[in-house]
Formats: C-alpha cells, sequence, structure tokens
C-alpha cells in the first residue's frame, strides 16, 4: 500500500452530517491521504456513528471548544510529529474533494519548489457554478482580505488564472510541513475569524509563497460549523442572521489586531484611514436593521482589542507547535 505524503485536518463541530460527508469525499482521492479530525464539540454524540465506516481515521478531541485556529494547530502538530507526513491540508468540514483536488495541489508544490502553500478554487456546494474563493488578495481598508469575482462565475478568466496571491482561505490550503514548522500554526489569541489572514500576513512577512491553483476545485456548503450564520461570507453580517453579536465581536477584534500586529507604514495608513468607516458604516447598517445588540457587540470588539493591545505581540505568543 502506497503510504501517504498527506495529512488532512478536519475540524468538527456540531457537523457530524457535514463531517462524514468531507470524509467521505477524501476517503475516495486518487491521493492516499492521513485524515485527522479535530471534534471541538466536545464529544459530538451523532460523529461516532456519523463516521463509523472510517475506523482508520485519526481522531482528537479537546476537552473544550477551542476555536478553529487552536483545533487546527492540535490536527498540524499531530502531522508534524509523523515522519512521513510532507504536507498538511486544512480542510474545512463542509468542504467536499474530488479525487484529483489534493494531487493536483501536490504537484503543484513538487513543481514550484519555491512555494510553500497552494490554494485550490472553491465553488459553492449547492451551486458550483458560483465561486466561493477564487485567489485572494489582503486589503487593509477592511483589514482583511478580498476574493476577487467572490459569488460570481467559477469559470470565469481571473478565477481560472494560476497565479501568486496573497491570501490563502483557511477553507482549504495545502501547506509544506516546513512551511507550518516555520509558521507554528494559526495564533492562538483568534477563536474564530481572520486566522486565516493573520497565518497569510505572517506568510508574506516569511516570504513564503502562496500560489493558487485553479485546476483544483473543491465544493463547500458555507458556514457549515455555524448553522445560525446565512450562507455566504457578506450574509453573515445580515440583521437576520441570529449569531451577528458572535460575529461582529470576533470579526472586529481580530481585524484590529490584525492592523496592530502586522500593518505598517503605507499599510498602516490606509487602514487607520479607511477602517474606521468599514466599522461606522457596518453600525450604521446594524442600526437601521434594529440590532443594537451588533453595534454593542462591535464596540465591545473594539473595547477588548484597547485593553488587551499591548500584551499582544507576536513575539510573545505560545503557540502549540
Amino acid at each position: 500500500m502506497q503510504s501517504a505524503r498527506t495529512c488532512v485536518i478536519v475540524v468538527n463541530h456540531r457537523g457530524a452530517a457535514d463531517t462524514a460527508a468531507c470524509i467521505r469525499s477524501l476517503l475516495a482521492s486518487a491521493v492516499p491521504v492521513t485524515i485527522v479530525l479535530v471534534d471541538t464539540s466536545p464529544n459530538d454524540p451523532e460523529l461516532g456513528s456519523a463516521i463509523a465506516f472510517a475506523p482508520g481515521i485519526v481522531l482528537l478531541r479537546p476537552a473544550e471548544n477551542t476555536g478553529f485556529g487552536v483545533a487546527n494547530n492540535l490536527g498540524i502538530a499531530w502531522a508534524l510529529g509523523n515522519k512521513g507526513c510532507e504536507f498538511a491540508f486544512l480542510l474545512n468540514n463542509d468542504a467536499t474533494v474530488f479525487p484529483d483536488s489534493i494531487g493536483l495541489l501536490i504537484a503543484a508544490l513538487d513543481e514550484h519548489p519555491g512555494v510553500g502553500i497552494a490554494v485550490p478554487r472553491i465553488a459553492y456546494m449547492h451551486d458550483p457554478g458560483r465561486l466561493w474563493y477564487g485567489g485572494g488578495e489582503i486589503d487593509w481598508r477592511r483589514a482583511s482580505a478580498v476574493t476577487p469575482g467572490f459569488n460570481g462565475s467559477a469559470n470565469a478568466e481571473l478565477a481560472m488564472m494560476e497565479r501568486d496571491v496573497t491570501f490563502a482561505s483557511g477553507c482549504a490550503l495545502l501547506a509544506r510541513a516546513a512551511v507550518f514548522r516555520r509558521l507554528r500554526g494559526f495564533d492562538p489569541r483568534f477563536f474564530m475569524y481572520e486566522e486565516d489572514c493573520e497565518l497569510c500576513l505572517r506568510a508574506r512577512e516569511m516570504h513564503i509563497r502562496i500560489r493558487y491553483i485553479p485546476q483544483s476545485l473543491i465544493l463547500h456548503r458555507g458556514q457549515g460549523s455555524d448553522p445560525g450564520a446565512a450562507l455566504g461570507k457578506q450574509d453573515l453580517w445580515s440583521v437576520n442572521n441570529a449569531r451577528l453579536p458572535f460575529f461582529a465581536f470576533h470579526i472586529i477584534r481580530n481585524r484590529l489586531f490584525n492592523i496592530y500586529l502586522h500593518a505598517r507604514g503605507r499599510s498602516l495608513c490606509i487602514a487607520i484611514l479607511f477602517f474606521p468607516l468599514f466599522v461606522i458604516y457596518r453600525a450604521v447598517l446594524c442600526l437601521l436593521g434594529g440590532r443594537m445588540d451588533g453595534v454593542k457587540a462591535m464596540f465591545r470588539g473594539v473595547r477588548d482589542f484597547w485593553r488587551t493591545r499591548r500584551s499582544l505581540q507576536a513575539a510573545d505568543c505560545e503557540r502549540q507547535i
């Protein structure tokens, strides 16, 4: 039997059905993979029966919900401890791969030894012709990232163009094991949201290239680990999102952290000029939609950042890897 060069890390949080579908697609991969499943529910009562068809996976169960980044770090740490693992592939549990998806990413890294991270094209599971991710770039006006062509055609010219990018979505990315050792995984101070942007900012500062490979396609249901949220990135800001306060708090807080930790020179000037306008714009929309709880959550995020910012030096951060 061919040994697996790649460990796949999947995080489950009360999403047993999605996780089972994700694992089934991984088992059909044309290249062998070792699947590491991290359950942050904790102990999702439905998970055992849902994945009974896959007894060979590695199951890690932290005692509490650690958040997305730390959960992935646990899986990455396991992968780095496996001497046969050359690559670690992070995959959302509400995503599925095609048989050739992972192999195409591996081939890209084999072909380009100077590239550290390869990221696939991602389309919506319910509408594969619509683009969810087609390469991304850091945008300091939002202190986050933008994905050109988002919600447009999954086969648009730019979406089908292989190229270097500055942002790789944490939904699905393949990195060399050596790269994850350098990056030391996600910053554990980011419980949820924007942790992939922060990882990419560190990668850019370390001159680690990120390559977008559109021939590799992933299907993504969208917000599978957050059933209270609406479908799609932008809809999380919807006044109809029951979990708007949770989302607003973490988004504002974590984007301010990204500015504080990584914005310098021109990038800092852009963030200082435009990001307050973004916050005001979102606050006004929440007010107009009758979601004062969302406004309060945004400013709790600002307050939490301001209160803790001086302790948030990247060099002082203790990581799990």
